[in-house]
Parts: C-alpha cells; sequence; structure tokens
C-alpha cells in the first residue's frame, strides 16, 4: 500500500446539505425494515405458523442467501457501467418496487400443504425479494463515494444511513404490536398485515432518496475495460481491502447467528412474551441510534480503524458473558446489560462501510478507474454467504439440539439456544477485532490518496477547458 504524495495542496470542497445528506440515507428505512423482519421472523414463521422443518427452512433460506450474494457483484458491475450516462439513482426506485411486491410474496404465501411446497415457495419468494434488495442496495451503497470525496463527509452519510437503517429496524421491531389483540399473542400470526405496511415504507422511502438526490453532481470516471471476473479478483487482491472484508464476513456470522435466533432465546430461554422481546430489541435499537454519534466523533478524533478494532471486541467478549448468565422471566437485567450496554457498542458498524468507500478512492488511484459497484457487490456478496451459513447453521443447530417449535424445551435445548446466543455469537466479533487491530490503510494513506485524487482532477479540468482570452 505504498503511495507517492503527487500533491501536497488542498482544495476547499462543497459539502453536502444536511436535508440531501437524510434524503440520500431515507432508502434504508425500508430496506432495512425488510432485512430485519427477515432476519427476525422468517425462520421462526416459517417453523411455527407455516409448518416448515427447522432445517429445511434454514437451507431454503441459504440458498436464497446464495442467490443474492452472486447477483451482488454482477448488479455492481452493471450500475458501474450505467452510472456515468444514467446514474445509479434510476436503479433506487425500481429496485424499491421490486422488493415492496417481493416482501408481500414472503410473508404471505398461499396454502402450503406439504414440506415440499412450503420449501419450494420460501425459496422461490426469497430469491425474488433478494433481487430487488439487490437491485437499489448496491447502487445506492456506492452513491456515497460518488456524492463526496470527504473522507469524514462519508462517514457522516453513512453515519445518517445507520440512523435510517435503525428507523426501519425500529418499524420491523414494533409495527407487528399494532396488529396484536388479545386473541392472538404471537408475532408470526400477523405477519400479513405486517408485510403490506413495510412493504409501503420500501416503496415511499426508496422514492425519498430518488429525488433528494436529483441536484447532486456526482464525481463519475470511466468505468473499468477489465473484464467482469479480473475486476472481482482484483477487488479481492487490494492489500487494503481484503483485511476489512475478512473482519466484515466474521461480524456478519455472528450478526446473522444473533438475529435468526433472538426470539427462540427470549422466547424459551429468558420465557419473555413476544412484546416483551420486541420492546428489547427496540430499545436495543434506539441506543444503537443514538450511539452513532459518538462512534462517527470517535472515528474523526481517533482515525476509523481502531474505534472499530475496540469496540468489536468489547461487543464480542460482552456478548459472550452476558447472554448464558441472564435469568429467565426477568426483563430488567436483559434490558439493561443486552439493549442498553451492549446496543451502545453496535454503533462501531458505521465505520466499516465508510473505511470501504476510502479503500475505492485508493482503488481508484492504482487502476484508473472506478468501480464503487464491483467493491460493494464483492463487499455484499460475502457478507450474503456468511449471512446464509449463519442462518442455516442455526436452523439446522436447533434440530440437532432436539428443539420442537410451540413447546417447552428440554434442558439441553434450552442451554444450546443460550450458548449459540452468547459466546456463539461473540467469538465472531471478537474475531473481527482481532483482524481489524492490525488494519494499516490509516488516516494518513487516505489524506494521500485525497491529495493524488485531487491533483488528477485538476490536471483533467485543465485538459478539457478551452482557452480562454483575457480581459
Amino acid at each position: 500500500m505504498n503511495l507517492r504524495d503527487e500533491d501536497a495542496a488542498g482544495e476547499t470542497r462543497a459539502r453536502l446539505r444536511r436535508r440531501v445528506q437524510i434524503g440520500y440515507a431515507a432508502a434504508d428505512v425500508g430496506v432495512n425494515g425488510i432485512e430485519l423482519a427477515i432476519r427476525l421472523y422468517l425462520l421462526i414463521f416459517y417453523t411455527d405458523r407455516v409448518g416448515l422443518s427447522p432445517s429445511l427452512a434454514g437451507l431454503a433460506l441459504g440458498v436464497g442467501l446464495v442467490w443474492d450474494a452472486i447477483t451482488d457483484p454482477v448488479m455492481g458491475a452493471i450500475s458501474d457501467r450505467l452510472a456515468p450516462t444514467h446514474g445509479r439513482r434510476m436503479f433506487v426506485w425500481s429496485g424499491g418496487l421490486l422488493s415492496a411486491v417481493g416482501v408481500v410474496l414472503l410473508f404471505v404465501p398461499p396454502e402450503l400443504n406439504t414440506q415440499f411446497a412450503a420449501f419450494s415457495w420460501l425459496t422461490f419468494a426469497f430469491c425474488f425479494l433478494n433481487t430487488g434488495l439487490t437491485i437499489i442496495n448496491i447502487p445506492h451503497v456506492s452513491m456515497a463515494t460518488e456524492m463526496t470525496e470527504i473522507p469524514h463527509e462519508r462517514s457522516v452519510l453513512f453515519g445518517w444511513r445507520f440512523v435510517c437503517m435503525n428507523v426501519g429496524a425500529i418499524l420491523a421491531a414494533g409495527l407487528p404490536q399494532l396488529f396484536l389483540d388479545g386473541e392472538v399473542d404471537r408475532v408470526v400470526a400477523v405477519m400479513g398485515p405486517f408485510a403490506v405496511v413495510i412493504a409501503g415504507v420500501v416503496a415511499a422511502s426508496s422514492l425519498v432518496t430518488f429525488f433528494a438526490t436529483r441536484n447532486v453532481r456526482f464525481r463519475f470516471a470511466p468505468p473499468s475495460d477489465h473484464p467482469f471476473f479480473q475486476q472481482v479478483r482484483e477487488a479481492f487482491a487490494n492489500p487494503a481491502f481484503r483485511p476489512l472484508l475478512i473482519a466484515s464476513v466474521l461480524a456478519t456470522v455472528g450478526i446473522g447467528a444473533n438475529s435468526a435466533a433472538a426470539l427462540f432465546y427470549y422466547r424459551y430461554c429468558l420465557e419473555l412474551d413476544d412484546s416483551s422481546a420486541q420492546g428489547l430489541i427496540a430499545v436495543a435499537l434506539f441506543v444503537f441510534t443514538l450511539s452513532i454519534l459518538l462512534w462517527v466523533w470517535l472515528g474523526r478524533r481517533f482515525g476509523k480503524s481502531k474505534p472499530v478494532a475496540w469496540g468489536s471486541l468489547l461487543l464480542g467478549l460482552g456478548t459472550s458473558a452476558v447472554y448464558p448468565l441472564l435469568p429467565p422471566g426477568n426483563l430488567l437485567w436483559p434490558m439493561t446489560l443486552s439493549s442498553i450496554g451492549l446496543g451502545s457498542l453496535l454503533g462501531c458498524i458505521v465505520l466499516i462501510d465508510s473505511l470501504v468507500t476510502d479503500v475505492i478512492d485508493f482503488d481508484t488511484v492504482r487502476s484508473r478507474a472506478r468501480r464503487p459497484g464491483v467493491y460493494f457487490g464483492v463487499w455484499r456478496f460475502t457478507a450474503k454467504i456468511a449471512r446464509g451459513v449463519a442462518i442455516g447453521g442455526t436452523g439446522w443447530l436447533l434440530d440437532a439440539v432436539g428443539f420442537v417449535p410451540n413447546q417447552p424445551q428440554t434442558d439441553t435445548a434450552r442451554t444450546a439456544l443460550a450458548l449459540l446466543f452468547g459466546p456463539g455469537v461473540g467469538v465472531w466479533f471478537a474475531a473481527a477485532a482481532v483482524v481489524l487491530v492490525r488494519y494499516r490503510f490509516d488516516d494518513g494513506k487516505q489524506r494521500q490518496v485525497q491529495r493524488i485524487l485531487a491533483r488528477r482532477e485538476r490536471g483533467a479540468r485543465r485538459t478539457r477547458a478551452p482557452s480562454e482570452p483575457v480581459t
């Protein structure tokens, strides 16, 4: 990662207006509302409501996530090639509409009388939904690298993205409560009306982003003329990108296992009803949202890599220690230690995505082409594979320990659930921290990259500008 500092002079650069920053991030309200609904409800909905076995449900979700992973880098390459001509915004609203249709298909299935029918429908609907999410997600996250070249402003953009993501997550956690009544106390029974509402949210929020960014001057560079698979190989080979990718995969396995097992753990280990469990999740997301301000400030004060490394380590150690020890039937301890204590550490992850935008600048210096779509496609490809492994593995583990839906669990199953939700998740965050603490693409190297790009851009403008008479 040796860089030659070609220019020491900086330039005054216009900052994005606050309403543009928030408008750009708005699409994540709907997108993350759907994604959290998938993580929290999908596995338990198909096991407890539809009647699909946990192993088959885990397999179907794994197939859908593998499909999603494969399409991510392909979508990234497509959006890179079309961005200079048509822009990435056109994918945001179209992907949002497809995602709205997909979430209804997923949570409002037809009558499914056999295991094969239920497995087939889940696989089809999940793949359809993931295609829509890919169309909106990859171009949307790639836009951040082209809206501004200021590293801290990118952190702010990703901070707003995570705020909007958490708004969507809180909606996903809280909306089902509106449809519960005295006779229906199970969230899985109200997924139909919930899906219709969250479909409207994703359609509306994607349109907000489309119109909010219509006057932004995007920074485009010629797309790479390398073949697609060569670009993917070059992304994996980038020495500044590869450690981030490894850390992301490790953390995503932990996040996927945590989300898939959450309602199982709260219901069958802590013996909490669905309202209490969703209250814990909503409080954790609220604390997570507030903590983003702190982690963005820490990233500006100490650089991005060190805060995210230490935050991940503390999150891993805390998760491993807290969850196996929480007593059943008690709401105070999980609220205090888990939702508030561990929730305040989650904000560190906002810095990881921001680091990827800096790495894309480094790639532009080396390749003289701009390809954020490919990089974020590869980024999400590996994340989806990791999430698929986590969710599929959770389903298989539930079968292996003798889990029986809608029944009191054996001591063995309860202990296994507690260990899965605690050390089984925490070890992945701790492993990600070990990778990140050794990360070497620091703020100093990023400033060098920005100076090199600024010099090239000034040279390109001088080359393009016509001669003007002196008056």
